[in-house]
Order: C-alpha cells, then structure tokens, then sequence
C-alpha cells in the first residue's frame, strides 16, 4: 500500500526531533514523518522510499549542514522528485543560496530558524494542499490528453467512415440510375427524397422540393387506371409503406399531356438500427406491353364468344379453335384454369400463382441481323428457338411469347426447373454455335468474321 512520507533534514538531532513531533501534530495520522541527518543519508531514503513505492510529497532541509548544503541537496532531490514540495530551513539570510534552491530546485519556500510553530504547521499544510492539487491537475491534463488523443482518432475514423459512406451512396446512386425501372424514395417526413433517371422519364420530373406526401398524386400526375381522378395519396404504395406496410399495386397510371403509362408499383419502408422507418421506397415498372397484351387477349376471346355465342360447337370445332388459339394463348395458361379448351373460359375468371420467369435474347441481334437476309434471319431464327424450346418443356416449363429474338418462358414448380432449363440452354447454344461456325466457315471464309460472335446472353428471374 502506497504511503504518504515527508521528509525532514537537519545536522541536528535536537532540530530533527522537535521538527518531527511539531509535524506529526499538524499532519495527523495521514503522513509518515522520516528523518535524515545529512544530504547523502536522506537521498539514500529517497531512494528507499521510491523503491517500496512510497510518495514524498514534501523535502523540509536545513541549508547549513557539514556534507551537503541544504540547497545542494534540494537540487539533487529535485532531479529525482520534480514534483515535490522543497521548503528549506535556514538560520541565516543566505540569499544566494535561497536564489539557487528557487532555481535549480523550485523552492516552493523558505523558513528562518527558529520558526514560529504556527507559521511552520500553516505552511506545511499549504505546501501538501498545492502539491496534490498540482497532482490532480497534472493527473486530470493526462486524461484529458488522452481524451483528446482519443477524440482524435475517432474524428480520423470518422472521417473514414463518411468517405466509405460517401463512396458506398455513390455507388449505390451509379446502381439505381442504370436500373431499367422507376425507383422512388421518400423520407420519413413523406417529402421525396430521391427520383432515378427511369422513374424522372415517367413521371416527367424528378425530386419536387417541399412537397408532402398528400400531395405526390397531385405533383407527379398519377390518377387511377382508366379515369381522370387523381389517385387517393392515402392508397399509394410508397405512402403506405411509410406507414410500415409492403405494398402493391397495378391500377395506377402517370399522364403526361397526352400521354398515359399505366404502373405496377411496389413499395417497402426501409429501417434504422433502432427500428424506427426512416425511408420509404418504390419501384414503378412501366406495363404498357403488359396492358395492351391483356386487351388483346381480352378483345380475342370477346370476339370469339360473339362468333360462337349462339353456335352449338361440335368437337371438331372445338379442336379447331383449341389449336387455332394455341398459337395465341398457351396450353398451360388453360390448364391452370381447369379448362380442357378456350370455350371452357368464363368472363373474370382468375388463378394466381407463384411462377418463376426466365428471359433470353441473342446478344446483339440487330446488328447480327442486318448482315443477313430476310430469308437468312427467318431461318436462323426458327433453327435457333427450335433447339432452344424443347429444353424448357423438358425442365417443365412453357413458352408464354416469342418477342422477336427473345424467349419469355414460365416455370410453375419452382425456381429450379428456370435454372436448369437456362443451363441445358447454354450447352446447347455452345453446341449450336460450333456447328454454325462449321457451317460458316466451310460455306465462305470470307464471312466466318461476321458469324463468330452472334452467342446469346441469359437472364433469369
């Protein structure tokens, strides 16, 4: 245990005495009182004392000592405890040696013989007052120091921090603006916050400061599908979802002048840490091929009721229409209808289910196909899908449409099933594409160059 020691010098043991017991009464129990006869004896005790690991927080010394002067002595004790109170005793007025222990020592003060036993237990207690005041200073500047060091290298991870984030919103920025789809965002005060390139070219605009979440349907010209009324705000996904609801909704649609995109729009609300909304987020997907193919379908079958409305069909009619109508509505979608032919479909009937789509498309086909002729691209299309169809039926799945080069097929069973029938596609398209190089090559090397690279690209969803 550490203990608080003050140090008396003095040549004289009747001195040392009567200034121990004198100190004793005036520091109490809190201090222990060692005693040295000379300078050489008491650093020896400095020394000892260090060594248990004892504090000093005060060296009284006489000046006028044989060995060592007291100021000599100061000096020396100063080297090894900067931080001690030093007050010197002195029975003369030796100025020159008080002007020495102030300077080489930090003479705190000093106390001409004989003193006033008042004078010396008053200044004791205000040399041992400064010393640990200094001492929870010097100990408070080390913590604020280190604060400070601390602070420091927080502000410096900080500022890493913010460039990461920096660098990260950019990035995520970069993303959103290359998506293919309108992407939205609101803060938690309802107010937009964030308009991609897609979704400006829908709505016309992008982030319109100061507007409030009542008036988005006002602002960006969004009515309910089919009518001139504006679409309830309350009812818009992006809103609802600020609300804390993931929402959908297909009967939305953006005028523009005279221009009408309907909208599939889905909105999910976006948390903190602490679970509190502080976004709100939307993708809007133009659906006008969707749309016009739906009114297609729709007029199809319409029309196709009206024909029949009043016939009573034999079977070899049904089987008619049923194939003639195969080339427009797929087997499957039939199926899922519980309907054996398209004469079987009642006006509003539905089914949903989960399905898993798979797109593909010949990379690069328009300028693969302005190198050919129509009868050339004509049967190079049809040679194409026809490898490509059969490994999609085989991993059950189904052809929804042909879009020009591009195959839009269906997979009701999972995910899976589109994966291996993309798989068996790239095998076999590498397989084609070797032929057609054979092909190519020994028809003319002179157009091997143009046909070597017409590989398709694959997506799946």
């Amino acid at each position: 245990m550490t203990q608080q020691v003050i140090i008396c010098v003095d040549d004289e043991k009747t001195i040392l005495s009567s200034l121990k017991a004198e100190l004793q009464e005036a520091v109490g129990k809190d201090y222990i009182i060692e005693i040295a006869e000379g300078g050489e004896e008491a650093l020896e005790l400095i020394e000892e004392l260090l060594e248990d690991g004892d504090e000093i927080p005060l060296l009284i010394s006489d000046h006028i000592m044989p060995e060592m002067k007291g100021d000599e002595l100061l000096k020396q004790a100063h080297l090894i405890l900067p931080k001690t109170i030093k007050i010197m005793l002195t029975g003369q007025a030796d100025l020159g040696a008080i002007a020495h222990a102030i300077n080489s020592a930090n003479l705190y003060r000093y106390i001409t013989k004989p003193w006033q036993s008042e004078d010396l237990k008053l200044t004791v207690k205000e040399a041992l007052n400064s010393y640990f005041q200094d001492k929870q200073l010097t100990e408070q500047n080390a913590k604020l120091h280190q604060i400070n060091q601390e602070l420091a290298q927080l502000n410096s991870q900080q500022t890493a921090l913010i460039a990461k984030l920096h660098e990260n919103e950019n990035r995520l920025r970069q993303f959103l603006e290359a998506m293919p789809i309108g992407v939205g965002v609101l803060g938690a005060d309802g107010k937009p916050y964030y308009v991609n390139r897609k979704a400006k070219e829908i709505f016309g605009k992008g982030v319109v400061p100061n507007t409030s979440s009542e008036q988005l349907s006002e602002v960006y010209e969004v009515y309910q599908a089919g009518t001139n009324q504006k679409y309830p705000t309350e009812n818009l996904p992006i809103v609802r979802a600020l609300k804390g609801e993931i929402a959908r909704a297909d009967d939305a649609e953006v005028h523009q002048g005279d221009k009408i995109i309907p909208l599939e729009i889905f909105a999910t609300p976006i948390y903190d840490q602490q679970g509190n909304i502080v976004y709100a987020i939307n993708t809007l997907q133009d659906i006008t091929e969707r749309k016009e193919a739906e009114a297609e379908r729709k007029k199809f079958i319409q029309d196709l009721f009206e024909v029949n409305s009043n016939l009573e069909l034999s079977l070899d009619a049904e089987l008619e229409i049923a194939e003639a109508t195969s080339r427009f509505v797929p087997n499957e979608f039939l199926a899922f209808l519980g309907c054996d032919s398209i004469v079987d479909i009642k006006l509003g009937g539905a089914v949903e289910l989960e399905m898993s789509v798979l797109f593909s498309d010949i990379r690069d086909f328009t300028t693969l196909s302005e190198q050919m002729t129509p009868t050339e691209n004509f049967k190079f299309i049809n040679s194409y899908l026809s490898r490509m169809e059969p490994l999609i039926v085989e991993n059950k799945g189904f052809i929804d449409k042909y879009i020009g080069d591009a195959i839009m097929a269906l997979f009701s069973e999972g995910a899976d099933d589109a994966v291996k029938a993309g798989i068996a596609m790239l095998h076999t398209l590498a397989e084609y594409n070797r032929d057609r190089e054979h092909v190519t090559f020994a028809m003319s090397i002179n157009t091997r160059q143009l046909q070597h690279d017409f590989f398709t690209d694959h997506q799946y969803n």
